[in-house]
């Protein structure tokens, strides 16, 4: 009996040691997820994705989807327009201005989404959408962030998908 128990105890001590078993192709459908989402934002004048949002594992944190993305493309010295204008600098900014609750509110919803879709991260562990965003280099970029990063455990983010009300205590936002 005592040898069954400190079996049993053994046992129980090494299973958190036991290699995750990760379903890669759900990491790549929560990448996708996210890009998706974000392109469809804006159908008439959509945001840049710059480059593709990447989803990795963190063994005792979870997992990070981290990507890049302009939210209002389209202005940079070319032959067609060779000097940026004040106008230019004003008009990009604004427009950067005016989408940054929307942008805030689809980075919730897809944060949920993608806890939902990565059903192998542990339900006590963390799902982070680390989002940078791109500015050129004479952009008025006062009071806007460099990144955001929303977070919460697996577990309240996928209870959340069914209770909205739920979702503001649930996610945890750090701007950068």
């Amino acid at each position: 009996m005592i040898a069954l128990t400190a079996l049993t105890v053994q046992a129980a001590s090494t299973a958190g040691d036991a290699p995750l078993k990760l379903d890669r192709e759900a990491f790549s459908k929560a990448s996708f997820t996210v890009d998706n989402g974000f392109r469809i934002l804006w159908p008439d004048y959509p945001l840049e994705l710059v480059g593709v949002t990447q989803t990795v594992y963190i063994k005792g944190y979870g997992a990070v989807l981290a990507g890049e993305v302009n939210l209002a493309p389209g202005l940079n010295i070319n032959p067609f327009h060779p000097t940026i204008t004040k106008d230019d600098i004003t008009r990009t900014r604004t427009k950067k201005v005016e989408r940054m609750p929307g942008f805030r509110t689809a980075m919730q919803d897809l944060l949920v989404k993608s806890a939902v879709e990565l059903h192998g991260v542990p339900d006590n562990e963390e799902v982070a959408l680390a989002i940078s965003l791109f500015y050129w280099h004479w952009e008025d970029r006062g009071g806007l962030p460099d990144q955001i990063v929303m977070h919460g455990t697996r577990k309240a983010l996928v209870d959340a998908a069914h209770d909205k009300a739920a979702l503001t205590s649930v996610v945890r936002i750090d701007e950068y």
